[in-house]
Formats: structure tokens, C-alpha cells, sequence
């Protein structure tokens, strides 16, 4: 069996694993390969991207038109063509997504604690607020009080002041002399983080996607087509994303010791960066706007994961 069939094989085993969601490819898409070239494409160049991993335009005018209507893409019509953009509301979550997704490293920590006591807030308030929280990274120590090690106080502030909370939020930062506190703390917080389901996750994106590298190294120049390349990688990304959105970036010296975040983090990577020049070859072929070509990636590109090469 040659390189070429052995990766449509992982390409086309990836697909049908799990039933994937039309909103969510195409808002992997956007994120992915869109965001920091104008964020627009004609439909019928995201048809055209998508078609060889099986997906027809039916699949691509559905997943748009909702998008459309959850107000994450806005739409412009010329002529016959339909041409979908990144809203702002749309660009403001892809941005708050990717500093997640994108990075290289677990974040640096000062040893500082944010705590935040919610007073007097209805139920379904409290419970949206504490969604967003816990997708910025907090984790509840009590009913009524939330915590995370690396929130800066100025992002949260603005959150709060977003949701209309700030009034019922009052926030600490405060220190935990670790010494004596460390083994206590370190089992709260695998048990307020869900880190056994989180560590799940990861283990079963590497179990996934490891069997790739080799393929990938073995694979000829001919075999590593710029369309292989842009599935393999929306593909990488997609899954990627369902498991680090749902991280929440602990600094390290509170991380359990079979912690496989940093493992999954440098398998993405390294796949990522073998597949990244063809990726992007694909989506300038393919990719047409209101006018014209897709903008060059901005600087903001170059810098995911710690740097990529335009090799």
C-alpha cells in the first residue's frame, strides 16, 4: 500500500470516526485558515476546499446558514454569489479561541490565585457567568466561589462588566503559601478542573493522531499534496480544539504528574508545522473573495505555536 492511499485512509478514517458537526468543521475552517486573511470566502471556494474530504454543498450551506444566523459570520450577496466574513462577534470569539488553541507552552505563573465571590445573583445569571468563567479557565471552589491561577484581572474585569455583573462580583487575588498547602490544593484542584476527564481527552486525541507522524515522514513530496496537507491539518485542528477549549491551562506546578496536555500539545505541533506551507498553498488556490484573492496571512499567523516556517 503506498503513502498516498495510507494517509486518505488516516484522512478518511478521521472523518467518519465521529459524526462531525457542519458548524463546528466549518467554524475550525474559519479560525484555522480565514482569520488572519480577511476572514471572507465565496461559498463556492469553501464547497471546493471541503468536497474531497466527502462533504458536499448541501453539508457547507447548511453549517453557513446557521452560523450566519447564530451571528458568527455576516454574508454579502454579489450578483449570484454568496460571499460569508467573520462578524465581529464572530472574529472577537475566533481571537479568544486561538490564544488557546495556538500556543506553545503552558502559561507562566506567579504563584497568584484570582478569586471571585458571587453575592446575591439569580440562578440562570450565575449560571451563564460561570460558563464563561470556566471557558476562561476558573474552576469553582465552592458554590459561590470561583478561582484560577492564570486569569489576568483586567480580561475578567471585562468580562463581568459584559455579562452586566460586575456589580455582584467582588474579586480577591490572593497567595497560597504552597508549602504547606501543596498536596491539599493539588487534589482540590483535579477534583474542581475535571483534570481526569481532561487528561481523557488528550490521551484519546494522541491515540488518534499519533499513527500520522510516521506517515507523514515516510510520505514523498508527490504524495504530500497541498489537499492532503489542508485536511490533514483542518482535520488536526478541529479535534485539537474540541480538547484544549475545554482546557484550562493550569500552570504546571499545579498540573497532576500524568498530565498529557504537554504531550498532545507537541504532537499538534509537529504535525501542524509539516503540513502548514501545503495547507496554505490549498486554501490561496481555492480561496476567492469579493475581491478576488484571499489576503496574505498577517504576522499573527507566523506566531502560532511558537513560530512557523514559510518553507
Amino acid at each position: 500500500m503506498n503513502h498516498m492511499s495510507k494517509l486518505d485512509d488516516f484522512i478518511q478514517h478521521a472523518v467518519s470516526s465521529v459524526p462531525v458537526s457542519g458548524t463546528s468543521l466549518i467554524a475550525s475552517l474559519y479560525g484555522d485558515a480565514l482569520s488572519h486573511r480577511g476572514g471572507e470566502i465565496w461559498l463556492g471556494s469553501l464547497a471546493a476546499l471541503l468536497e474531497g474530504m466527502g462533504f458536499g454543498e448541501r453539508f457547507v450551506r447548511t453549517a453557513l446558514f446557521r452560523l450566519n444566523k447564530e451571528g458568527w459570520l455576516d454574508v454579502a450577496r454579489i450578483g449570484r454569489r454568496s460571499f460569508y466574513r467573520l462578524s465581529d462577534k464572530g472574529l472577537r470569539l475566533t481571537r479568544r479561541a486561538e490564544h488557546k488553541i495556538y500556543r506553545a507552552e503552558q502559561p507562566a505563573w506567579d504563584g497568584k490565585w484570582l478569586l471571585l465571590l458571587s453575592e446575591g445573583l439569580d440562578k440562570s445569571t450565575l449560571n451563564e457567568v460561570k460558563k464563561q468563567l470556566i471557558w476562561q479557565g476558573f474552576g469553582t471552589l465552592a458554590p459561590s466561589l470561583m478561582a484560577s491561577p492564570s486569569q489576568q484581572l483586567a480580561d475578567v474585569q471585562s468580562l463581568l462588566h459584559e455579562a452586566g455583573v460586575a456589580d455582584n462580583v467582588i474579586c480577591f487575588e490572593a497567595h497560597t503559601p504552597l508549602a504547606l498547602s501543596r498536596a491539599a490544593l493539588r487534589a482540590r484542584v483535579e477534583e474542581c478542573w475535571h483534570l481526569s476527564e481532561q487528561n481523557l481527552m488528550y490521551e484519546s486525541f494522541i491515540d488518534s493522531f499519533r499513527p500520522l507522524l510516521p506517515l507523514l515522514r515516510e510520505a514523498s513530496a508527490e504524495a504530500l499534496t497541498p489537499e492532503r496537507c489542508f485536511q490533514i491539518q483542518l482535520l488536526l485542528i478541529h479535534f485539537y480544539r474540541r480538547v484544549i477549549l475545554k482546557d484550562p491551562l493550569l500552570p504546571e506546578e499545579l498540573l497532576p504528574p500524568h498530565w498529557a496536555g504537554q504531550t498532545a500539545r507537541q504532537l499538534c505541533i509537529n504535525i501542524y508545522q509539516r503540513v502548514a506551507p501545503g495547507a496554505l498553498a490549498f486554501v490561496s488556490e481555492k480561496g476567492e473573495t469579493t475581491v478576488g484573492e484571499l489576503l496574505a496571512p498577517g504576522s499573527l499567523y507566523w506566531q502560532r505555536f511558537g513560530g512557523l516556517t514559510s518553507a
